[in-house]
């Protein structure tokens, strides 16, 4: 088999074909691209540099109004600035920016603050406005006490409260309060114009129980042979007066000397129950027996100016202890002469004080006096069927009112006394009722002070009230028991008594 060499194959082939050759265009580089793209680039470059336009751009931080509530702290936000183009905002540079103005947070009002940049002869500012307002309302707060309540049927009594506003500090006084369907409404309104208000619920309650009084007090003492009587009363705070429900446990009998109680208990409507004890001692009436003969252990009571609406009271009061005493006399009261009659009668002296009491008139000249204490004495004759040698002078014997009338008259009536064979009677021991007091307490305190005080010295005491005084003549059972328990005898003067006298000042 012939050998066919590749040599002249591929000859051969070449010789039949004829090849068609393609013409190429000529290329571009990468390098030759980036350069165009950086032409571009410069040429666009100079373009917005001969078109850009610098400016200060400056901005608020935060909101360009701002409210602030007064007495808060008050902390600006500030504002930030740059130099910068219209083009080429990438190109920045920050300007430094100051501030004008201040906030004063303690006041309220408008303040506005300026912020402003200067750079490269350009200027740009902004303002901020803050308003420091009050729009807090006040705070009333109520005062309460957990054991605080109000009665049933009784208005509420304030417990108290205080408000205080953030602005015009305290506003209690201008608090107004309506009390309506249990209730308390309260309402304050501050200078600008902020409302607070607050209700109060009121409590009602009966925690306590009816007073009982005890007319008389605690402790009475009656003699055997009286008739028991007491007085109560009983109030209670919701249920008003229950005097007539109180229930009475009592074993008192005054026909046996003893100690005994009362005991008085009431309840009210809600429960509440009070209850009251007295003691009532029982013992044998003292008696009064005359001195043979004076002594520091006698006292002579004595009463001035009646007879009076007090004078059958205190007649009845002698009675009881008989005692006697003696009555200066006047006719201030005609319509109680009738009771000269009964002091006489019940063995008591009726002697003349004045008809008249009148100052001015009876002290004038000596004539004067003298025909009023002889007016005086008919009365007192007509009345008892004789004419008294005794007196007392209006004043007593020291008084210095007479001077205002007539110089030296109480020296010569004094003198003239004692030649008309008249006895004069002042007195050592005063109750203080003419004028000092209108206390029975007091009245008693100084009557026995006074009688001790005597028997000290060893004299009789010659007491002086006056039987146109309540308060005096209600002191004279306690100042005769006091005596009979001290061992003091009641007496009435006589012409032949001692009879003390005072210095003479006219």
């Amino acid at each position: 088999m012939a050998k066919t060499s590749k040599k002249s194959v591929k000859s051969s082939t070449a010789k039949k074909s004829t090849k068609k050759v393609k013409k190429q265009k000529p290329k571009v580089s990468a390098l030759t691209v980036t350069a165009i793209l950086a032409a571009i680039a410069a040429v666009s470059a100079c373009v917005l540099l001969l078109l850009n336009k610098w400016q200060l751009s400056l901005n608020l931080k935060g909101a360009d109004i701002v409210h602030v509530e007064y007495g808060s702290e008050y902390i600006d936000e500030g504002a930030e600035c740059a130099y910068t183009g219209t083009w080429l905002p990438f190109i920045r540079e920050d300007v430094e920016v100051s501030t004008e103005g201040s906030v004063d947070s303690t006041k309220t009002g408008t303040y506005t603050l300026t912020y402003s940049a200067d750079y490269k002869d350009l200027h740009e500012e902004k303002t901020r406005t803050v308003i420091i307002e009050d729009t807090a309302p006040p705070r009333i707060v109520l005062n309460e006490s957990p054991d605080s309540y109000t009665p049933f049927n009784h208005p509420y009594e304030e417990e108290g409260f205080t408000a205080e506003d953030n602005y015009d500090g305290d506003l209690s006084s201008q608090v107004v309060s309506e009390e309506k369907d249990g209730k308390v409404y309260y309402k304050v309104t501050d200078s600008s114009g902020n409302t607070a208000s607050i209700v109060r619920t009121i409590y009602y309650d009966d925690r306590k129980g009816p007073e009982i009084t005890l007319a008389g007090g605690e402790a009475v003492t009656f003699y055997v042979g009286d008739k028991f009587y007491h007085e109560w009363y009983a109030m209670d705070d919701v249920d008003g007066d229950l005097s007539e429900e109180v229930k009475i446990e009592s074993d008192v009998d005054t026909s046996t000397p003893g100690e005994y109680t009362v005991t008085y208990t009431i309840s009210d409507s809600h429960g509440n129950e009070s209850t009251a004890v007295r003691t009532v001692t029982v013992k044998a009436k003292p008696k009064n027996n005359p001195a043979p003969s004076e002594s520091g252990k006698t006292i002579y009571l004595t009463f001035d100016d009646g007879p009076s609406a007090y004078t059958d009271q205190l007649l009845a009061v002698l009675d009881q202890y008989n005692v006697k005493a003696t009555f200066f006399t006047t006719s201030a009261y005609p319509g109680y002469a009738y009771c000269m009659a009964k002091e006489a009668a019940a063995g008591h002296t009726v002697a003349v004080h004045t008809a008249t009491h009148d100052y001015s008139q009876i002290y004038a000249y000596d004539e004067a006096y003298w025909a009023d204490f002889n007016r005086q004495n008919e009365v007192v004759a007509a009345q008892t069927g004789s004419y008294s040698t005794m007196f007392r002078f209006p004043g007593g014997s020291s008084n210095t009112v007479s001077r205002n009338y007539n110089t030296g008259i109480m020296s010569r009536l004094v003198n003239q006394a004692a030649s008309y064979g008249y006895v004069y009677f002042d007195w050592n021991v005063s109750s203080g009722d003419a004028g000092n007091t209108t206390d029975t307490s007091v009245v008693y305190y100084n009557v026995i002070t006074g009688i001790q005080a005597c028997a000290d010295r060893g004299v009789p005491a010659v007491v002086l009230q006056h039987d146109t005084k309540s308060y005096s003549v209600a002191a004279v059972a306690d100042i005769i028991e006091w005596g009979l328990e001290n061992g003091f005898t009641f007496a009435a003067l006589t012409p032949s008594s001692y009879a003390p006298h005072h210095g003479l000042n006219n």
